[in-house]
């Protein structure tokens, strides 16, 4: 049904202009979402540039950990640890010590000792005893040294507050103060949340100069820190959190990618997004294989990219999930096609409520490709990517309420606005019906001047049937209309 709907308002459109256009279904892309020059969310890390606001690069303080300890701030402290053992909430931890410690009881806790006895008199007389160190260490590889030394961290760690001061001198827009503040942070703790703050303000110049070698340098020393590992943590309705490690791995990567500062490298670039990716940021995966799709830093390799895209895929990101889906769909080089795995891809996209995989589902039960044609399924999933900002959706809509029909009523005015909604998301069917509908006086008042920008803007982006409306409105136009129409496309001095 729709895509006989979309002929046929092809058919009304081209009849009132004498030209002849393709069916607004074949408009849908099949090359992935990002392109070689805008890889990811580099046009978000530009668009800070000039943003200086403290929200823009502050970050949570929160906690880094070695050794599985992770008594270093309030939220993290043993007692809530103890707590939620002691409450059923890690039933695991509840039977032993789990590789953590209690601060206050580096050598263990009699509590909790399954012998029986005393376990202070039952390890060796000397203060150094490594019996309970050893029975942990088999589980998570720490020695007794290293258990003394994370309790000792951990007692400084909870009477300092040069982080939270930081932080509040920070929040107070006292830059200056907030950045010697984080040095002196860095200087007694060690947090990675001060050395990425420190990075980052040397970055923007914000409470000191500007210097890309020393943000480069900070941001590194965070990059670079020992990391015990770890499996991924990845939540699809929060993709993009990041511990301040992996912020910092993230920010070199984008920092190499477009010359912030320094000259552009997309090899360095690929090697930090590798990086962040190797620390179980899932996101990363996806723009890895970017690289490859498009042989940004490395030579093109569609294989690669399929591979690397499934592995974010799997962990339910669907901006992978739908790169992968138009890979599969007409395969490429390596990339065998396989348009039922990508149906399968862009329904689990779909489910994540991605625009591109909610359109792909709805072009499918509209065309009735690997799925039985249902119109009213078409619609809803229409709907759904139209209103989530995709712009062939909102072209899709448009057409319904253009043409009417047993699942919605014609109603020009509407259809009027959903084409200036997609038009104005760079849609060129959507530019090119909008100026029709100004140019007929369709759902609103006739206006030649921006049925003259439309088609012309349409025709900028490709569309085929441009010149031959423009060159039927023109007859139509004053030249008064005609000057004005000019002049929207002449650079203002």
């Amino acid at each position: 049904m729709g895509e006989f709907m979309f002929r046929s308002l092809r058919v009304a459109i081209v009849g009132a202009l004498i030209v002849a256009a393709p069916s607004l279904v074949t408009a849908q892309s099949t090359t992935p979402a990002t392109t070689a020059d805008d890889i990811t969310d580099v046009t978000v890390f530009l668009r800070r540039e000039n943003s200086i606001p403290g929200r823009n690069i502050r970050i949570p303080a929160g906690s880094a950990s070695s050794c599985r300890f992770i008594g270093t701030s309030g939220g993290d402290s043993d007692y809530i640890q103890q707590y939620l053992a002691a409450t059923g909430s890690d039933p695991s931890a509840a039977d032993d010590d789990s590789g953590y410690i209690n601060i206050n009881a580096p050598y263990g806790d009699a509590s909790r000792d399954s012998s029986g006895g005393d376990p202070f008199f039952s390890r060796n007389d000397s203060f150094g005893g490594d019996q309970f160190g050893d029975q942990r260490s088999a589980r998570d590889g720490c020695t007794q040294a290293d258990y003394n030394f994370a309790a000792g961290r951990a007692h400084i760690a909870r009477n300092d507050r040069t982080l939270s001061d930081a932080y509040a001198l920070f929040d107070q827009k006292k830059y200056p103060e907030a950045f010697a503040m984080f040095k002196k942070s860095y200087s007694k703790m060690g947090y990675p949340q001060a050395g990425f703050m420190i990075g980052k303000m040397y970055l923007y110049g914000v409470g000191t100069e500007k210097n890309a070698a020393e943000a480069i340098k900070w941001l590194r020393k965070v990059a670079d820190a020992p990391r015990p590992a770890q499996p991924p943590r990845f939540d699809p309705k929060n993709p993009h959190i990041m511990s301040p490690q992996i912020d910092a791995t993230i920010s070199l990567a984008k920092i190499y990618l477009v010359g912030f500062g320094v000259p552009q490298n997309r090899t360095e670039a690929l090697k930090w997004y590798r990086k962040a990716a190797g620390f179980g940021y899932i996101p990363a995966h996806k723009t890895v294989g970017d690289f490859y799709y498009f042989g940004y830093g490395t030579p093109r390799d569609f294989a690669k990219a399929a591979k690397t895209y499934k592995v974010a895929a799997t962990f339910d990101y669907a901006p992978a999930q739908f790169a992968l889906a138009q890979l599969l769909e007409d395969g490429q080089p390596g990339v065998p096609a396989d348009p039922k795995q990508a149906l399968a891809w862009y329904s689990h996209a779909a489910k994540w409520n991605h625009p591109g995989g909610l359109y792909a589902l709805a072009v499918a039960y509209d065309t009735g490709q690997g799925v039985k044609a249902d119109p009213a399924q078409a619609l809803y999933f229409y709907k759904e990517a139209a209103v989530r900002g995709h712009p062939d959706a909102q072209n899709a809509i448009g057409t319904y309420f253009y043409r009417g029909g047993s699942l919605l009523p014609k109603d020009a005015p509407v259809a009027r606005k959903w084409f200036d909604i997609a038009a104005r998301n760079g849609n060129a069917d959507a530019m090119f019906n909008l100026a029709v509908m100004y140019m007929k006086g369709e759902g609103g008042a006739v206006d030649r001047v921006k049925a003259w920008a439309w088609f012309t803007l349409a025709g900028k982006v490709g569309h085929p049937d441009s010149k031959a409306a423009i060159t039927a409105l023109e007859p139509q136009m004053s030249a008064t209309e005609r000057a004005e129409a000019e002049a929207l496309f002449k650079p203002k001095p």
